[in-house]
């Protein structure tokens, strides 16, 4: 999720807008439920759809709740002995499909699906990677990071490496690898 307002808005994948939270209406103003809305956008099931400011004032309302009402404890205390017991994963595992996202066979978001918002987000991430890349090949001696990645791949490096010398990920340096080869 992207976080704006000093965490106190997240930007809707499909529309661009900033809120409170992706409420259950919201999402269904582009045709989806809560769940749909996450597989449309390639986010995990579990991945809160709240601000982090309004879920920590949700978190502190229930911490009060729970303090001031014996009828909560008793509740929750339920709860904790089903999870104890297994029966909390029995229920969660028959109502939930089998596995993360690849195994469920959704994908991630999709650049053409993303809001503008989110979009502009990614492209400005990226390019800061790309630049943290490059001034690293530079610190290594090499006029730039075309010029290091050629000189890997004459010399037979491994991705492992890659990522090492350049602070980036495995699959990012294994893919630097290949488009230079």
């Amino acid at each position: 999720m992207l976080v704006v307002a000093s965490g106190s808005r997240v930007v809707c994948h499909g529309c661009g807008e900033a809120l409170e939270a992706i409420s259950r209406a919201h999402a269904g103003r582009h045709g989806l439920d809560l769940a749909g809305y996450r597989e449309r956008f390639g986010l995990n099931r579990k991945t809160s759809l709240l601000a982090p400011t309004l879920a920590a004032a949700r978190a502190a309302e229930g911490r009060r709740r729970w303090a001031g009402n014996e009828g909560v404890r008793a509740g929750l205390a339920v709860g904790q002995e089903m999870a104890r017991s297994g029966a909390l994963y029995v229920l969660g595992a028959g109502a939930q499909p089998v596995g993360g996202r690849r195994a469920q066979g959704r994908v991630p978001a999709s650049a053409e699906g993303a809001s503008p918002a989110l979009r502009a987000h990614r492209e400005a991430r990226v390019a800061a990677a790309r630049a943290r890349w490059e001034a690293r090949a530079v610190a290594l001696g090499f006029a730039d990071l075309a010029a290091y990645l050629d000189d890997r791949v004459a010399s037979g490096a491994s991705a492992h490496r890659v990522r090492t010398e350049l602070g980036c990920g495995g699959t990012v340096a294994a893919r630097l690898l290949v488009e230079r080869s």
